[in-house]
């Protein structure tokens, strides 16, 4: 029974000797059991290694579940990649509209615009003051014209502003290089519209003065010549002196003092309404002429009055008056109106040249707008 349970409490089992050999004998009081190299005390006493107790085992990841993690995140990136892209393509898109809002304010302006531009165009025409085209229109006429169209003005100028500055604000968001573009075309034909009205505005307030000037010009020169020619017939009636000719030649004379203060009076206004224009040398000769033709009718009254002394003391001043009229009228050219145009052409050079400048590059801008809504409408 001893044996069974020693067997059982961790001895040597008997189904571990081979049948063949000779068990050892029982050891006496004081030997040592010795248990063969290699036996089971002997591997219970040795310290157990990890590798005693299991095989050696790879803890790997099964193939299929990496496969699935993959996926997942793949299908996760792509997701938020797709959401992020549709994000970008909705503001983009959103963007987008609101370019093609600015462009369609900037179209819009030139309903007004378009009128101006005629106008502009109008007055500086080379051939606008010119003695063998049609005449031009009055100042009535063109101060009409620019009432019509300036009314919008104010209200087309602050839409291109705003459109300007709502433009600049959008360029750095837009990410398509040809909405880019677009909106940088887009400023560049709303601010060149906004020259060409300061240029544009600029030629009419000049021709406005310049076609006023040159009518009042024209005026006082004809009144010029008409009283020339009534002083020369007072000084032809004279020549057969008789109290009917001295009348007749007074009363010329007086014709001759009328013209003279109208045509002194235009030429003034003309000066006044155009600074800039130099009438001086008409405006004195009229003055000088009327001088003279006052002094005629003291002289022809000094006539009818028997006042002999009189009469040569003014037929002397009427000639020292006349000669000095004479003199100035070497200044004054053939045509004093061509001094308005002169000075009208040297006036609007500068704006002219901004105003052709500018409206090509509205009409440069224009052209690839156009392109752009074409195939954005596509």
């Amino acid at each position: 029974d001893r044996r069974w349970n020693t067997a059982g409490t961790g001895g040597i089992s008997l189904f571990t000797l081979g049948s063949s050999r000779k068990p050892r004998s029982t050891p006496t009081k004081g030997q040592h059991i010795v248990l063969p190299e290699g036996g089971a005390s002997a591997q219970r006493r040795e310290k157990p290694s990890a590798a005693a107790f299991s095989p050696q085992i790879e803890r790997k990841i099964p193939g299929a579940i990496t496969a699935v993690v993959i996926v997942c995140v793949v299908i996760a990136l792509a997701l938020t990649v797709s959401q992020t892209l549709l994000q970008v393509n909705v503001r983009q898109t959103s963007l987008r509209d609101q370019l093609m809002s600015q462009i369609n304010v900037v179209n819009t302006c030139d309903q007004t615009l378009i009128p101006f531009d005629k106008l502009v165009m109008a007055q500086y025409d080379k051939n606008r003051f010119s003695s063998t085209a049609a005449p031009p229109p009055s100042f009535e006429e063109l101060t009409e014209s620019y009432r019509a169209v300036v009314g919008d003005i104010a209200p087309s100028r602050t839409q291109l502003e705003d459109a300007i500055a709502a433009l600049e604000a959008l360029v750095p968001s837009l990410s398509d290089n040809k909405d880019k573009e677009a909106a940088h075309q887009a400023i560049t034909a709303a601010r060149a519209r906004l020259n060409m009205l300061e240029s544009g505005v600029g030629i009419i307030d000049e021709s406005l003065m310049a076609t006023e000037a040159f009518a009042q010009t024209q005026k006082g020169w004809k009144k010029l010549i008409d009283a020339d020619a009534a002083a020369r017939e007072a000084t032809s009636l004279l020549r057969d002196m008789s109290k009917e000719n001295v009348k007749a030649s007074l009363a010329r004379s007086s014709e001759a003092v009328t013209l003279l203060s109208e045509a002194h009076s235009l030429f003034s206004q003309a000066h006044e309404g155009y600074p800039s224009l130099d009438l001086q040398d008409l405006i004195d000769y009229a003055a000088k002429r009327e001088e003279a033709q006052n002094t005629a009718i003291m002289a022809d009254q000094a006539y009818l009055d028997r006042d002999k002394e009189m009469l040569e003391q003014r037929n002397a001043e009427y000639n020292r008056l006349e000669e000095e009229a004479a003199a100035l009228a070497e200044k004054m050219g053939d045509d004093p109106a061509q001094k308005v145009v002169d000075l009208y052409n040297v006036s609007i050079a500068e704006n002219v040249q901004s105003y052709d400048a500018e409206r090509v590059k509205a009409g440069n801008a224009d052209t690839f707008l156009r392109d752009y809504l074409g195939s954005v409408n596509e």
